[in-house]
Formats: C-alpha cells, structure tokens, sequence
C-alpha cells in the first residue's frame, strides 16, 4: 500500500508494477478520477542530461494524438523524483490474454493489427518512435487495443548510438536497433510484425532466448507457420531485414482497412461480433475486449485520414485536456470549462492537444479572471514542455502584452503594457503568423485589434499552442477558460 504518498499532486494507490525505468502506480488525480503514475528512478532524476531528455521527450509523446493509445496527461520532477502520468487502461495486456486464452484469429487478429498500427500512425506523426513496442505495452481495453509507453525508452538513453542496441525487448528489436543503428520509424513496423506474429501464433518468431533471438533477428527469416493466411503476407513485409522495405505505419493502415486483400473495417466488426472461436478460445475465458476490439477498426476506417491531417478549426472541449497539480498551482477540468489555479509569485501554462499547423497559427480563447489578480490569456509557437512561446495576456486591470517567452528567463516584452478595454469575461485572439523570417504577432481583445508587432530575432516556429495564467506579487489567481479554438492563419 501506498498510504498517503503523494507525487506531483497525485495520490498513489497500488503499484502495478516495476521495470527498467521504476514502478508504474495506479493514482487518484486531483479531480478524483484515476490514472497511472510511472516513478524513474531517482538516480536518473538527479542527472541534469536525464532532465533535459525528459522535457524534450515528454513535450514530444504529449503531442501524439489519442488515437488507440494511453496518452500523457502529465509529467514533472517532485523533489529527486520524476514523474509520468498516463490515462490508466484497465484490462490484461497481449502477452497475458495470449498465455491464458489462446492466439488471436480472424476479425480478432485483424483488429488488433488495426489498433496497433493505428497507434503507431499517431505515434510517428508526432515525431515519437515508440522503441520498445512488445506485447506488455499493448493494453486490451473494453474498447480496444491501446499502446503504451512510447517514446519513454529514449527518455533513458544516452545520446550515443551505442545505447539505442540495448533499448527494447530482444524478441521485438528491428536489426538495425539490435546493430545498434540510428533508429526510424520503421523499427516500430518492424515490432508491429513481430508482435502480430505473437498474437496470431502464440509464439514469437525469431523464438526464444535472448541473444539465440537477436541473432535469428539479424540472420534467419521469421516463423510464420500457423498464421492467418490474410495477414501473413503484410507481417513478413513488416520482418524485412532492410528499414528501407517495410511499409510505414500509414501503408500498414491502408493495406489494412483500406485495401481489397485484408477484410475492410465492416467486415472485420461483422466476423468479429459472429465468428466462430477457435476451440482454444472456446475453453478459456473469453476477455470483454474480444468483441470491443473489432469496433476499434470500424471506428479507424473514419478517422484513420485525421491521424496524419488535423482537421480545422480545432475547438476544445477541455475533456481531452490534462489536469495535474505542480508546485505552481493546479490545471483541472471543470464541468465544460478548464481552471487555471496559480500560486502567489507563479506562472502556469498548458498545451492544447493538437500540434500547430504550418504557415501560422490563430488561437482564441474566453476566459474569466475568478478569483485574486493577475495575468492569463492564450500562447502560440511554443512548447509547454521546453518553456518557449509567444504569450499573449490580459491583466485583472485590462492592461494587454505580448511577451516572447525562453527558457529559464523572464522574457522578452515585445508589445505593452497598454490599456484595452477588458471585460468580465474575455475574448482573447492571438495570432502567429509566418511571413519570411519574421513572425507576425497580431492580437485581439473582445473583437478589437490592440496589437500588431513582429518579431524577427531568431523567431519561434509551430509547435504548441495553448492558455497560461500568471498571479500577482500580491496573491494567488484562479482563471476559467470556458473555451479554445486555433485554425490555419491561412483559413481552412
């Protein structure tokens, strides 16, 4: 038991488990809902090149979309102890539901290859390469398949080559990744097959013991006898020895749901819900998400185009938003709304869930000052995990600045203070403009222009986007954001 340990503002209840990295903790949030909370040991905490991995990594897997994953909510360093939390999935992993119910077959087989590619889209949209995708870090929930922990092997690294050979698990590792070549996304397609070849057979194929299967990885083909004659033929194009070979996890998708050799997504929900179980299943336990996993790929064969495209505008609903406490003060969904509670001498920020587009980015917000004085507003080209941004505020006393904000520094004042005329609740519009070298910075107050510069020194480009509030020198503030928007500067 964890008794009243608190971490980061979440309270631990249980341990799920231990790795490599430190324990992994189911906790209650600050709202009161529940999620898991991943501890790095405090030996890596404590080394100054761990954090600026774990900033630069944990902004990184924060952008990848939710599809069929479990995604980051938040993360920081309490103490000499860092931190992760990810919406917790409960369910069996793969490698548990293979051991006590049989290989998956038919619409089964096809869903799961589904979810797991559709993750791996998401993933490398992002920019993240998972490097350790492997049957316990994929969770069945009773809504399908959701892959965990990706991008946190390099969170650990070192920055030399050497160690990117022994990230992962043997059985699942790409040649390059056990040669200890510079990794690409395609040693995830490379895992992808591996671990569809486990889940369709019940066994792994380059077989057993570590370096007998790093060597079969890097030498011998795969066994894929016993699988579905369907999918076989993709999972070997996955097993390529040469990255150069293997489809991307986009082409994975399109063979998948979108092809006329594989079933398409109706046809696998249909066989999924009326298929006949092999006898192995028919004598187990049959898990709740047998039949949910297959409305995963009904659900993918709508929303596979987003994963790669942001549709526009984006409006938030905040529900998707990550809550967590820090020793700034506290970010928590409330009702509709989302709060920004900041401590006295302190500033919060917090990213929207979609990455900017490129060409410039127009965000807006409505937001109330509650409680206390203080600064808030919206921010554009930035990174919540580095710091930097362009940071567009409206004060209790309805004074507006632009401020281009760098890490570990105040910040540079490129518009204001300036008098508006500010109102109870607020409409804030900022603007990011690319224009050559420059980015222009347009912003509005109650849908009146109050401010137009432009910032040519080393300027930031699209990234992140978001709102921030700042208390006074005098007391803590309390903001609501009832809502958030960003399209293309462009349209669209």
């Amino acid at each position: 038991m964890n008794g009243d340990r608190v971490i980061g503002g979440y309270a631990l209840r249980r341990l799920l488990g231990r790795g490599g990295m430190g324990e992994v903790h189911l906790a209650t949030t600050p709202t009161g809902g529940l999620a898991a909370v991943k501890l790095i040991h405090p030996a890596l905490a404590r080394d100054p090149a761990f954090r600026r991995r774990f900033d630069r990594e944990v902004a990184a897997a924060r952008r990848v979309a939710r599809f069929c994953t479990a995604p980051v909510l938040d993360a920081g360093i309490d103490g000499e102890m860092a931190y992760l939390v990810t919406e917790y999935v409960k369910g069996p992993d793969l490698a548990q539901a293979v051991h006590e119910q049989g290989p998956l077959s038919g619409g089964n087989l096809e869903a799961l290859a589904v979810g797991i590619a559709t993750a791996l889209s998401a993933i490398h949209g992002a920019g993240v390469i998972h490097r350790d995708l492997k049957p316990s870090n994929v969770l069945l929930s009773p809504l399908g398949p959701r892959v965990i922990d990706f991008g946190i092997a390099q969170i650990v690294a070192n920055d030399g080559l050497a160690s990117q050979a022994i990230l992962g698990t043997p059985a699942f590792m790409a040649p390059e990744q056990v040669t200890g070549e510079p990794l690409t996304p395609a040693a995830d397609v490379f895992a992808w097959g591996a671990l569809i070849a486990f889940a369709g057979t019940g066994r792994l194929p380059f077989g057993q013991g570590s370096s007998e299967a790093l060597y079969r990885i890097v030498h011998e083909e795969p066994r894929l006898d016993g699988l579905d004659e369907g999918i076989r033929e993709l999972v070997g194009r996955a097993l390529a020895k040469d990255p150069r070979r293997r489809p991307t996890a986009q082409q994975l998708l399109a063979d998948l749901v979108g092809g006329t050799r594989l079933a398409t997504a109706t046809e696998v929900v249909e066989r999924t819900w009326t298929g006949r179980p092999s006898p192995v299943v028919r004598r187990r336990r049959r898990w709740p998400w047998v039949a949910a996993v297959g409305i995963v790929a009904l659900m993918v064969s709508a929303a596979v185009p987003a994963l790669w495209r942001q549709a526009w505008p984006y409006e938030a609903g905040f529900g998707s938003w990550a809550d967590g406490a820090s020793g700034g003060g506290n970010a928590r969904v409330t009702g509709t709304g989302y709060e920004l509670t900041v401590k006295r001498g302190w500033r919060l920020w917090k990213s929207a869930p979609v990455r900017e587009p490129d060409g410039g980015v127009i965000v807006s917000a409505k937001a109330t000052l509650e409680e206390g004085d203080g600064q808030y507003g919206v921010w554009c080209h930035g990174s919540a995990g580095s710091g930097d941004r362009y940071e567009f505020g409206v004060s209790g006393a309805g004074e507006v600045t632009i401020v281009k904000r760098r890490t570990g520094t105040q910040g540079t004042v490129l518009y204001g203070p300036a008098n508006a005329q500010s109102m109870a609740t607020n409409r804030i519009v900022a603007e990011c403009g690319q224009s050559g070298s420059k980015v222009t910075l347009r912003m509005w107050l109650n849908g009146r222009l109050v401010a137009d510069v432009s910032d040519a020194d080393a300027p930031y480009g699209p990234d992140e986007a978001g709102v921030h509030a700042a208390s006074a020198a005098t007391g803590s503030v309390r903001v609501r954001f009832d809502s958030f928007a960003a399209r293309p500067a462009t349209g669209g």
